[in-house]
């Protein structure tokens, strides 16, 4: 009853903050923060040793200063997605510009799906706004978090200009039923989060072993759908321009491996250039492979 009510007044004051200008949610996320990173130190350990194994050619000053800018972003971040919900279509439109939609939705004029993976990186959660864009039905991809009230409050703000979120168990099912109905849809997945621990597909990213979900590949092969790369860039605070780019056409002729190694290799591409606005407070790397596991070459 207690939890019920925490997560009532809590949503209740996103609320309010959704309804906030653009110019007092960023006082708000200078406030945050000092807060986050000077009184509370939150995952600053985490941070640091994530840049460390990353970067292991960067000093400690440099790591420093990418730490401190990654923690401005991601109080800008934290806030611009609780904004979600009170933007309107011209505001998101205007904050979050999609530079090439048309070479997703030729795929579309053919009848067929695609497999857009992207990563935690800029401000993932206002890509929502593809659905304004897309011809395909957007279907993004989410792993649930453990407070239904918070799920349904930011699955409000994804499905807002025409996604459909929807929970990565239920991802196989619903392309398998879309594919049975010749619905083209554009499978949204922000595939580079930690899987669980039983899960075995490792492989090298950011100079250390990883683990991945094997999904994306096997979707993709499976049903022959091209896969995309989609990057973000941040213009300056609050503005961000997305892209696409075709990186297999036809996976069904090449390996799974291939496909997930491409797709590694680009994120790492991007990262490197701007490193400040990767999720570096995410416990990443807390899996260690087993001996008996191969790494994915």
């Amino acid at each position: 009853m207690k939890k019920n009510i925490s997560s009532r007044i809590g949503i209740f004051i996103l609320k309010q903050v959704a309804r906030l200008p653009f110019g007092l949610i960023y006082i708000l996320s200078d406030i945050f923060y000092f807060v986050v990173y000077y009184v509370v130190s939150y995952r600053k350990n985490v941070v640091l040793q994530n840049l460390r194994n990353s970067f292991p050619e960067k000093n400690e000053k440099e790591l420093k200063k990418i730490s401190k800018k990654f923690f401005h972003h991601f109080c800008d971040l934290s806030l611009e997605a609780i904004k979600t919900h009170g933007m309107n279509e011209k505001d998101a439109m205007k904050r979050m510009v999609v530079k090439n939609a048309d070479i997703v939705n030729q795929y579309f004029d053919q009848g067929r799906s695609v497999v857009v993976l992207t990563m935690h990186y800029n401000n993932w959660e206002w890509s929502n706004i593809l659905g304004k864009h897309q011809k395909h039905q957007i279907l993004a991809i989410y792993r649930p978090m453990t407070s239904l009230p918070f799920n349904i409050f930011m699955n409000k703000a994804r499905d807002k200009f025409g996604a459909t979120a929807i929970k990565d168990s239920l991802t196989l099912r619903t392309v398998i039923d879309k594919t049975r109905k010749n619905e083209p849809v554009f499978i949204w997945l922000a595939a580079d989060q930690t899987p669980p621990k039983f899960h075995k597909y490792w492989m090298m990213f950011l100079n250390q072993e990883t683990l991945f979900y094997p999904g994306p590949a096997s979707i993709s092969k499976r049903f022959n759908y091209p896969v995309f790369f989609q990057s973000m860039k941040k213009t300056k605070r609050g503005h961000y321009e997305t892209s696409f780019e075709l990186l297999f056409e036809n996976p069904k002729e090449i390996s799974e491996t291939e496909i997930m190694q491409t797709f590694v290799a680009k994120m790492e591409e991007i990262i490197r250039e701007e490193p400040e606005y990767y999720l570096w407070s995410h416990r990443r790397w807390k899996h260690k492979r087993p001996v008996e596991i191969p790494l994915q070459k």
